[in-house]
């Protein structure tokens, strides 16, 4: 014969269990929050491509961004929509630039320009016997980036950017 207590507690375990759902996993996520794990791997190692389970998560995503889709959301963390830098950073004491739009010699000041430029030293460069002089400006050209795609990833504890490559996809 059972006593009293030891069928309450038998219940109670019992209807504990039923309540409660089962622990979620990584594979239990939305598409976009998967994402967002992923993308958020520790760089440059092993970073995404180092994770068995993120590799088709983030090929998937590639596939749909070089098809003209958007970054997928996740409730847990913000992304901006992604953007594009085809050069690496100019040193911190140079602007990127790129030729004047209007076809002149000049320089003009572009965040995506494909020229570094030191800005404090101007240079007069004269031309011709008209004494016709212009302003120039030493310039070395930019790195290009390998993966010139971002998204800003923005979470409770922190913001980062996430640089990927379309190539191939």
């Amino acid at each position: 014969m059972m006593r009293r207590g030891a069928l309450v507690i038998a219940v109670v375990g019992l209807g504990s269990g039923l309540d409660m759902p089962p622990p979620a996993t990584a594979q239990d996520a939305s598409f976009g929050c998967k994402v967002l794990l992923c993308a958020a791997a520790p760089a440059p190692a092993p970073g995404w491509a180092g994770i068995p389970y993120c590799v088709p998560v983030m090929q998937t995503l590639f596939r749909q961004l070089a098809k003209g889709g958007g970054w997928p959301s996740c409730a847990e963390g913000n992304t901006s929509g992604h953007g594009y830098e085809p050069y690496q950073a100019c040193p911190s004491e140079l602007t990127p630039v790129q030729l004047a739009a209007d076809g002149g010699a000049g320089l003009e000041r572009a965040s995506n320009g494909g020229l570094c430029a030191d800005l404090s030293r101007p240079q007069q460069v004269c031309s011709g016997g008209d004494g016709g002089c212009t302003a120039s400006y030493p310039t070395t050209p930019r790195e290009a980036r390998s993966d010139p795609y971002f998204v800003d990833i923005t979470t409770a504890n922190r913001s980062q950017r996430f640089y990927f490559s379309l190539q191939g996809y």
